[in-house]
Formats: C-alpha cells, structure tokens, sequence
C-alpha cells in the first residue's frame, strides 16, 4: 500500500538579499581570479541552495510530498503546481549521480520554470539513494542493505510509486507526461516495457532526453572502467562493505576542488566531460552551479547497468545463475522486452554527445513498436554534450523551445504519431 504525506507549500516571493551575499559566479574564466571585489561576477543562490529554496527563492509556488515505496524506501517528489487545467502533469525524472536539481541549473531559462510558465503542472522526482530520498522504514544509508537496489528496482518500485502519487494529485488534468534525461529514460523505457498496459493507463507521452537504451556505440573513455564494477560489486560484497557512492562524500570532495581556483574549475568541467563529449556550452558562471548538483548518490548496484548497455544488453538484474533460476525462471536475465510498450515516445539526442551516441538512439527508436514512434530530434551542435540538455547556454533555444512545440501539439490534440523527425543522414 503506497503511503502519500503532503508536506508543504510555499507561495513563494522572489528574494531580494542577494546582494548580500559574496560573489560565487563570474561570466569568464578570468574573472573568477579576482571574483570577491570584481564587479562583473555576481551571487545565484543556485550555486548555494537545494532543491526547494531554488525554487522558492525564484519566486515559484513550491510543494513537497514524501511517499513509501513498497520496499520501504520514503521518496521526495518536489512539485512546481500550475494552475492551467487544460495542461496534463509534467513528471520529470533525473539521470545517474543527478537529482531533480539538474532541471534547474539554469535560472529562469531552467526546464522545470519554463514548463510551469507555459502552464504544465510540474513534478520533480527524486529516486532512492540520493539525497533527497535516502529515507528508509528500518534501514539508513549506513547500512550495506540499504544500499542493495539495481536500476531494476528504481524502474520498476519508484517509478511507478511516484507516478501514482503525481496520478493521485493531479490525475484530472488527463495522463501524465514523463520527461526523463540519462538514467531517467532507462527507467522510463524499463517501467513501460514491464507494465504495458498500467503505463499506458497512466502515461500520455515519453520524452526522452539522451535515451540510454543498449549503448554499444558509447565512445566515452570512462567505459574502460565499467567492466570493473562488477568485480568491485563482489568484493565489497565479500568484506561485507557498503556498496554506495555517497552524494555527500562526492560533493565534500568535488566542490571544494573544482572551486579552488579557476584553473581546478575548467580541469574538473573537462574530466566530466571525458564521460559527456569533448566540447561543451556550459558557461563559466553556471558551472558553481553545476558542481553544487552534481554528483549526487547512487548504488553500486545501479553503475552496473552501464557495463551492461556497452555490452548491447538491456535486461533485468543478473543475480548468478541461482537466483536468475528462482526469480526469472532462467538461468540468464531476461531482457525488457520494448513490444510490450504501449506509450509513445519522442526522443532527442545530441550528435556529439559521447554516452549515448546518435547511432545508438537511432537504433533503440527503430526498436520500439512503429505505432509508438511519436517523434525524434537530433541536436546537431558541435559544442553540444549530455548535460548540456539541462545546463548548456542555448538548451532553452535547442531543446525547450523544441520540446514545447511537440508537447503543446500533444497537448491539444490525440496523438498523430511521427509528428517531428528532424534528423539528418550522417
């Protein structure tokens, strides 16, 4: 049984003592040199606050709700409430090491405030293990068991539990539509690949940004790395360790860094862009910003879903032929099974984005079901990466703008499928 607590709302006024605060942003490199007593460089709050003094801070309505999944995990669904009941409710889902704070890195051009300004009523989903959802009934994120969950479990227990939270509230608007970015289009694709015909009861429309399906084609370096995941999964599991990447030991460690000095700054933008692609258009003054958000914390147990997506699988969790055999009826995983989906879904991908290629979104959108193709948009930016769907300079003009085409279309009318397929042959 799911367990829904309203916490709070806010009608929020815009803050007017920043100007109180020291400087923490500047518009170039250089300016950061001198940014205490230089003029051009100013305070955003966002490179400071969480998640709802962002949004109340920028003047937005703001509710929080906390709901149990039936694992026992306590979930945080923040909310931007719109008052246009015409629209249906937005849920947006946030990728690996991210929470709901990437959609809003970006001030008033963020995707979370410029949905809400065009009348959505917006939700912002926080899975287990990050810092706004590391609640549990009996367990707390010391605990090694708290930490034994998969991308599976995030997929197929917080997806649905806070869909039916966001279905609860605001149902009447009509079915929701699921914008999800990295990880949170793994979880999308799994969740409506698994529950068929109750996704389509409750989604409209799947957006996917970044779509992280079978990723063969990834040409980050990082991938070097994933096949020691499940080698470092046994180990800890051996001595009996916690098996987390701490939001809270990531940024103790990463914030301080990459904030040192301007120099620190750009090498730490351009070791996380080996994983997102070469060139980037996050500026200079959003980067504090950026490295207050991310990274945030996860299982080791979910990284694995990475080796697994290079190697061109996309099934449920292997647990060892054992216990494959007792859950699956199989020695080996089944994978999701994309026919099962009955939910259109439109996609955006960026050429130059090294974790999930073009070749390899083009290839998950051939798979899905034909009559469930709604729609797909290639960014074909030079100086366009993964993050820069939520934090590049022009990700309101290249994506936004795009994507409110698309969904007020959807909006307005039943769905005509292939409505939008801007790409181009390499």
């Amino acid at each position: 049984m799911y367990f829904y607590m309203m916490m709070l709302m806010v009608l929020a006024v815009p803050d007017n003592s920043v100007g109180q605060n020291p400087n923490n942003v500047c518009p170039t490199w250089r300016d950061y040199f001198t940014m205490k007593s230089n003029p051009k460089c100013w305070y955003d709050f966002a490179a400071d606050n969480k998640v709802p003094e962002i949004i109340k801070k920028s003047g937005y309505p703001f509710m929080e709700y906390k709901v149990k999944t039936n694992d026992g995990y306590f979930l945080t669904v923040f909310r931007i409430p719109g008052v246009a009941s015409s629209k249906p409710p937005i849920f947006l889902m946030h990728g690996v090491q991210g929470t709901s704070a990437i959609y809003l890195g970006l001030g008033k051009n963020s995707l979370a405030f410029l949905l809400y300004e065009a009348g959505y009523d917006v939700w912002l989903g926080n899975y287990r293990g990050t810092e706004y959802s590391e609640e549990h009934e009996t367990m707390n994120t010391t605990q090694r068991e708290y930490w034994d969950y998969s991308v599976q479990d995030i997929a197929l227990k917080d997806i649905p539990t806070m869909l039916q939270l966001v279905k609860y509230h605001s149902g009447h608007r009509g079915k929701i539509i699921y914008i999800g970015h990295s990880l949170g289009t793994t979880t999308g694709i799994m969740y409506a690949a698994e529950y068929g015909q109750s996704a389509a009861d409750t989604l409209g429309l799947l957006v996917l940004l970044t779509p992280a399906y079978k990723l063969p084609n990834m040409r980050s370096p990082y991938r070097i790395f994933f096949p020691l995941l499940n080698p470092a999964l046994e180990i800890t599991n051996t001595l009996n360790l916690v098996q987390s990447v701490s939001s809270s030991n990531l940024r103790n460690l990463t914030r301080p860094l990459c904030s040192t000095s301007p120099p620190l700054m750009l090498l730490c933008l351009n070791v996380m862009n080996l994983f997102l692609g070469p060139f980037t258009q996050i500026a200079p003054e959003t980067v504090p910003v950026y490295f207050n958000q991310i990274p945030a914390g996860t299982s080791l147990k979910t990284l694995t879903y990475l080796n697994e997506a290079t190697m061109n699988r996309f099934t449920k969790y292997d647990y060892g032929p054992g216990k494959n055999r007792y859950l699956y009826g199989s020695d080996t995983p089944p994978e999701f099974d994309l026919k099962n989906i009955r939910v259109p879904i439109y996609i955006m991908f960026a050429r130059n984005d090294w974790s999930t290629t073009r070749k390899d979104s083009i290839a998950f959108y051939n798979t899905i079901p034909e009559e469930m193709r709604y729609g797909m948009h290639e960014i074909r930016n030079l100086n366009f990466n993964h993050y820069d769907f939520l934090f590049g300079r022009d990700s309101k003009k290249l994506v936004t703008d795009k994507l409110l085409q698309v969904l007020d279309q959807f909006s307005a009318s039943s769905p005509s499928y292939n409505i939008s397929t801007s790409v181009t042959p390499s």
